[in-house]
């Protein structure tokens, strides 16, 4: 009845150099896209009016509480797995 000391364990290995370059190049895609929504906030604010900022705001916060609402699901499915 021995078992392996290794049994269950995954070998640990780093990130190769082209994984690296890929996570940095998204980061940097990522910083300009939000630069870039950043800069035009301004000129979108204008051109949206008051009515639309208030509709924009209405479906960002729509999208939120979807997102909280999944998040407390899974994690209740995750504590009662009995109840999913």
């Amino acid at each position: 009845m021995s078992q392996n000391k290794n049994e269950g364990n995954e070998a640990k290995t780093r990130p190769s150099i082209e994984e690296k370059l890929l996570v940095s190049a998204i980061c940097v895609a990522l910083a300009a896209i939000i630069w870039l929504c950043l800069y035009f906030a301004a000129p979108i604010r204008r051109l949206l009016g008051v009515a639309g900022m208030n509709v924009v705001t209405r479906i960002m916060g729509i999208v939120l509480t979807v997102i909280a609402f999944q998040m407390l699901t899974e994690g209740l499915k995750k504590l009662l797995p009995g109840l999913a």
